[in-house]
């Protein structure tokens, strides 16, 4: 994609993009307090599960010297990641399009998966989270960041915290943190 597509397409998503880089999208949470408060080293390497613009992935891959894997449905969102990456003369990202089955990523390869407002999306969610204990190294770690479902009114899909905890012991991980950064928006730290 040239950048004139990449603009053309960037115009066409703005209220997309506007969403999802707004941090009231996540209780208020900045990608830079989260990533303060979940200790990542240096030598971790990273996948942003569902990355849409970068939120997470820039600051990631400014706090670590290994890759942080990019993965996104939207080749629009990974173009955008990719600009946003130039402009800021990162170069430890590797975007990544299509499912996590798709990321040709190896077994055990990985220090930590952030998933952050897109677990909700998914079903069936057991066989995405089997696969995410699989890339994980021994110790690795998921974080997820969901929204509780809203009481009352029309529904969006979302998942309970309590849920989201049960399938993620079901897919073989321990649920080591749990905490609540804003008063809808849960963090999971799960431990393979």
């Amino acid at each position: 994609m040239n950048h004139a597509e990449n603009r053309e397409l960037m115009h066409k998503h703005h209220n997309k993009i506007a969403y999802l880089d707004n941090p009231q999208r996540n209780g208020g949470l900045t990608a830079e307090a989260l990533l303060d408060r979940l200790h990542i080293k240096k030598s971790d390497r990273i996948l942003d599960f569902g990355a849409g613009t970068g939120y997470f992935t820039l600051p990631l891959a400014r706090r670590v010297d290994e890759t942080v894997h990019a993965l996104d449905t939207d080749p629009s969102m990974l173009a955008l990641i990719g600009d946003k990456a130039q402009a800021a003369a990162i170069e430890n990202i590797a975007l990544r399009s299509g499912e996590l089955t798709d990321a040709a990523l190896a077994e055990g390869s990985l220090d930590l998966i952030l998933a952050s407002l897109v677990l909700h999306e998914i079903t069936p969610l057991g066989p995405v989270l089997d696969n995410m204990h699989s890339l994980l190294k021994p110790g690795g770690r998921l974080i997820a960041i969901e929204l509780e479902p809203k009481t009352g009114g029309p529904k969006a899909p979302r998942l309970t915290s309590n849920g989201l905890e049960q399938q993620l012991t079901a897919a073989g991980f321990e649920v080591t943190e749990k905490f609540f950064p804003a008063p809808s928006l849960y963090v999971l730290v799960a431990r393979k």
